[in-house]
């Protein structure tokens, strides 16, 4: 069980995440309502952490977009070399 303060409230909750700590997590999240909160005029937590929300959730979003590309780039290339292997194989077994 970790405890983790997100803008000053502490929680207490288990993670099942391997990859990314529940506290590098928290971390990030209050990092971004302080970011918020440091424009303008202070709003209430719950709207900075619909905010927080919402800039991660874009965050998150374009690194889905950005990996795809990068999945349907290398997926070409890769059918390009095996159409390419293929072609050399069928001229040496003439």
């Amino acid at each position: 069980m970790a405890k983790i303060t997100i803008y000053g409230k502490t929680y207490s909750l288990k993670s099942s995440s391997s990859e990314v700590s529940v506290e590098e997590a928290a971390a990030y999240v209050d990092a971004k309502m302080h970011e918020l909160a440091g424009v303008g005029k202070k709003p209430p937590s719950s709207d900075l952490a619909v905010l927080a929300a919402l800039n991660i959730a874009q965050e998150s979003l374009q690194l889905q977009k950005k990996t795809q590309v990068k999945d349907q780039d290398q997926e070409e290339k890769i059918e390009q070399l095996v159409d390419a292997l293929e072609n050399e194989l069928h001229n040496f077994e003439k």
